[in-house]
């Protein structure tokens, strides 16, 4: 019988049988450790399902793989797996693998106190997952966890996912138990590991995630009827899987308005602000919110995945081994970037996260590569940028650039008329909160420099990193956490795009690459 053999920076990770005619992603779907990335489920769209070819026989690159692929990856043997059939047998090394390990090791941090009471913060989040241990005594973290949400092999973005909920039961159910293993898993770790008791779990994220894990109402996300309207996320067990922990989630505002971003603006303070305050958090699915004369207003966006390096050709998530910073030096002409972690050699670095990617688009506007309307100034599909100090060359075609301006158009219309709906101005701005991944790594000056963020003095520009984490860590040790809620929602006034005047002609002229228009 032919043999897939499959390998991972430089590691044999496994031997999968096949008969003969045998698609490759397919093949690797068959392992949690073998899988790689897909937001298309196999059928080329999506570019993501990276591999190389060590050896064997292949067919011919597809349509797909053309589109999707550099020249420089084609030289290198790089393909994509949901495009190769094959006949005997064959080795393969995973480029963009699906890792389901934590980001973030397990080790508890801090030491252990007599009086502690333990209980578990969980951010769900479309792509990744992340767990914190709580001391809801010492108001302390304990340890941390960070790993790629599973349930990314029904795919990257938020809508493949809600449709394979919708249309396969066991889809759903299978995304339910994807997640609650997961945290299973790393509680039970941490409660074995270090003899402590862990009393309860609180849980917040997006609202499609936490239809997901709730398994039900899946089918009214995706009528835009429900966007501006509750949804109930509320759990049919509570107690997770075997540890008996009870497990509670704190309710969306709205169909595409999370409780993540509800703890994120406690935990940023946001409704305490003097004068006017914005808070961005971005993602798939990109909040909004803006606190001006004692009210929240709150939109949403759909920025798609490339601000968590999805969709790109050359991009990847925030992660170890990712590029997230690029500058460029007029004097010199040259490009260099800075790394997510450490990595021993070139092979190990693995593209632009989104952070990067902004940097690229803002870099080669200052080095005349790229003009204002996305055209590269030559007329290229593509180009290749030497990072000197990496020793590495990222190659940036059309598409990615089209992807991203998207996103950032999206995004850029929306905090332009949310401040317009609302009658702020962005001279009102005294604070300008942004949340994330993506938000950790911003460079704020070139981030302003293409329009992804409004004009905005340095000092009032907080990058607040996770704060829906440490918005449910708050939440965990407080007496009153109903009422905290509560009282925010009372000040919320939720803003659907879709019906606002104009949004698409500001959509437009946010576009270009250029400081933020605002309506």
């Amino acid at each position: 019988m032919p043999i897939l053999s499959v390998a991972l920076n430089h590691q044999h990770i496994a031997d999968i049988p096949f008969t003969s005619s045998a698609n490759v992603f397919k093949l690797l779907a068959m392992s949690e450790h073998t899988r790689v990335r897909s937001a298309c489920q196999g059928k080329g769209t999506c570019g993501l399902c990276l591999v190389r070819i060590d050896q064997g026989r292949t067919g011919e690159l597809t349509q797909y793989e053309h589109r999707r692929l550099s020249a420089g990856q084609i030289a290198q043997g790089i393909r994509l797996a949901c495009q190769i059939r094959l006949f005997d047998h064959a080795s393969v090394t995973l480029i963009n693998p699906l890792a389901i390990d934590a980001l973030d090791n397990l080790t508890v941090h801090s030491p252990l106190a007599a009086n502690a009471r333990y209980a578990a913060a969980v951010d769900l989040g479309s792509t990744q997952l992340r767990i914190s241990l709580w001391d809801s005594v010492h108001r302390r973290r304990i340890a941390g966890y960070c790993g790629f949400n599973p349930q990314a092999y029904y795919g990257t973005d938020i809508l493949n996912r809600l449709n394979a909920a919708a249309t396969d039961k066991a889809a759903g159910t299978a995304m339910s138990e994807l997640i609650q293993d997961t945290v299973e898993s790393v509680l039970t770790e941490w409660a074995d590991t270090n003899q402590l008791s862990i009393t309860e779990i609180l849980l917040v994220g997006n609202t499609a995630m936490l239809v997901l894990l709730a398994n039900k109402h899946v089918e009214q996300l995706l009528q835009p009827a429900y966007w501006t309207q509750a949804i109930d996320c509320s759990l049919d067990f509570s107690t997770l899987g075997q540890t008996q922990i009870p497990i509670s989630v704190v309710q969306p505002v709205a169909g595409f308005v999370g409780s993540d971003l509800l703890v994120g603006l406690l935990a940023v303070g946001l409704a305490q602000s003097e004068g006017s305050a914005l808070f961005v958090d971005f993602g798939t699915n990109t909040e909004m919110a803006l606190w001006h004369r004692n009210k929240l207003w709150i939109t949403s966006v759909p920025g798609g995945p490339a601000f968590e390096g999805c969709g790109i050709s050359c991009g990847v998530a925030a992660e170890q081994g990712a590029i997230s910073h690029v500058n460029y030096d007029a004097a010199t002409g040259e490009f260099r970037g800075e790394l997510i972690g450490t990595v021993n050699d070139t092979s190990e670095i693995k593209g632009l996260c989104g952070s990067g990617l902004c940097d690229v688009m803002a870099c080669l506007l200052a080095s005349g590569q790229l003009k204002k309307n996305g055209r590269f100034v030559q007329a290229d599909s593509e180009l290749e940028i030497e990072l000197v100090n990496l020793n590495y060359r990222v190659t940036v075609k059309k598409q990615d650039i089209d992807i991203f301006q998207r996103a950032k158009a999206a995004t850029g219309a929306g905090i332009s008329k949310l401040i317009g709906i609302a009658g702020a101005t962005s001279a009102d701005l005294t604070r300008l909160c942004i949340a994330g991944s993506f938000g950790r790594f911003l460079n704020i000056p070139q981030a302003q420099a293409i329009g992804l963020l409004p004009d905005c003095a340095p000092e009032r520009v907080e990058l607040c990193g996770n704060t829906a984490l440490m918005g449910c860590e708050q939440l965990l040790s407080s007496s009153n956490r109903d009422e905290q809620l509560n009282e925010l929602k009372r000040c919320v006034e939720i803003v659907n795009l879709s019906q606002v005047d104009g949004y698409e002609d500001v959509f437009v002229d946010n576009l270009y690459l250029q400081p933020m228009l605002l309506a």
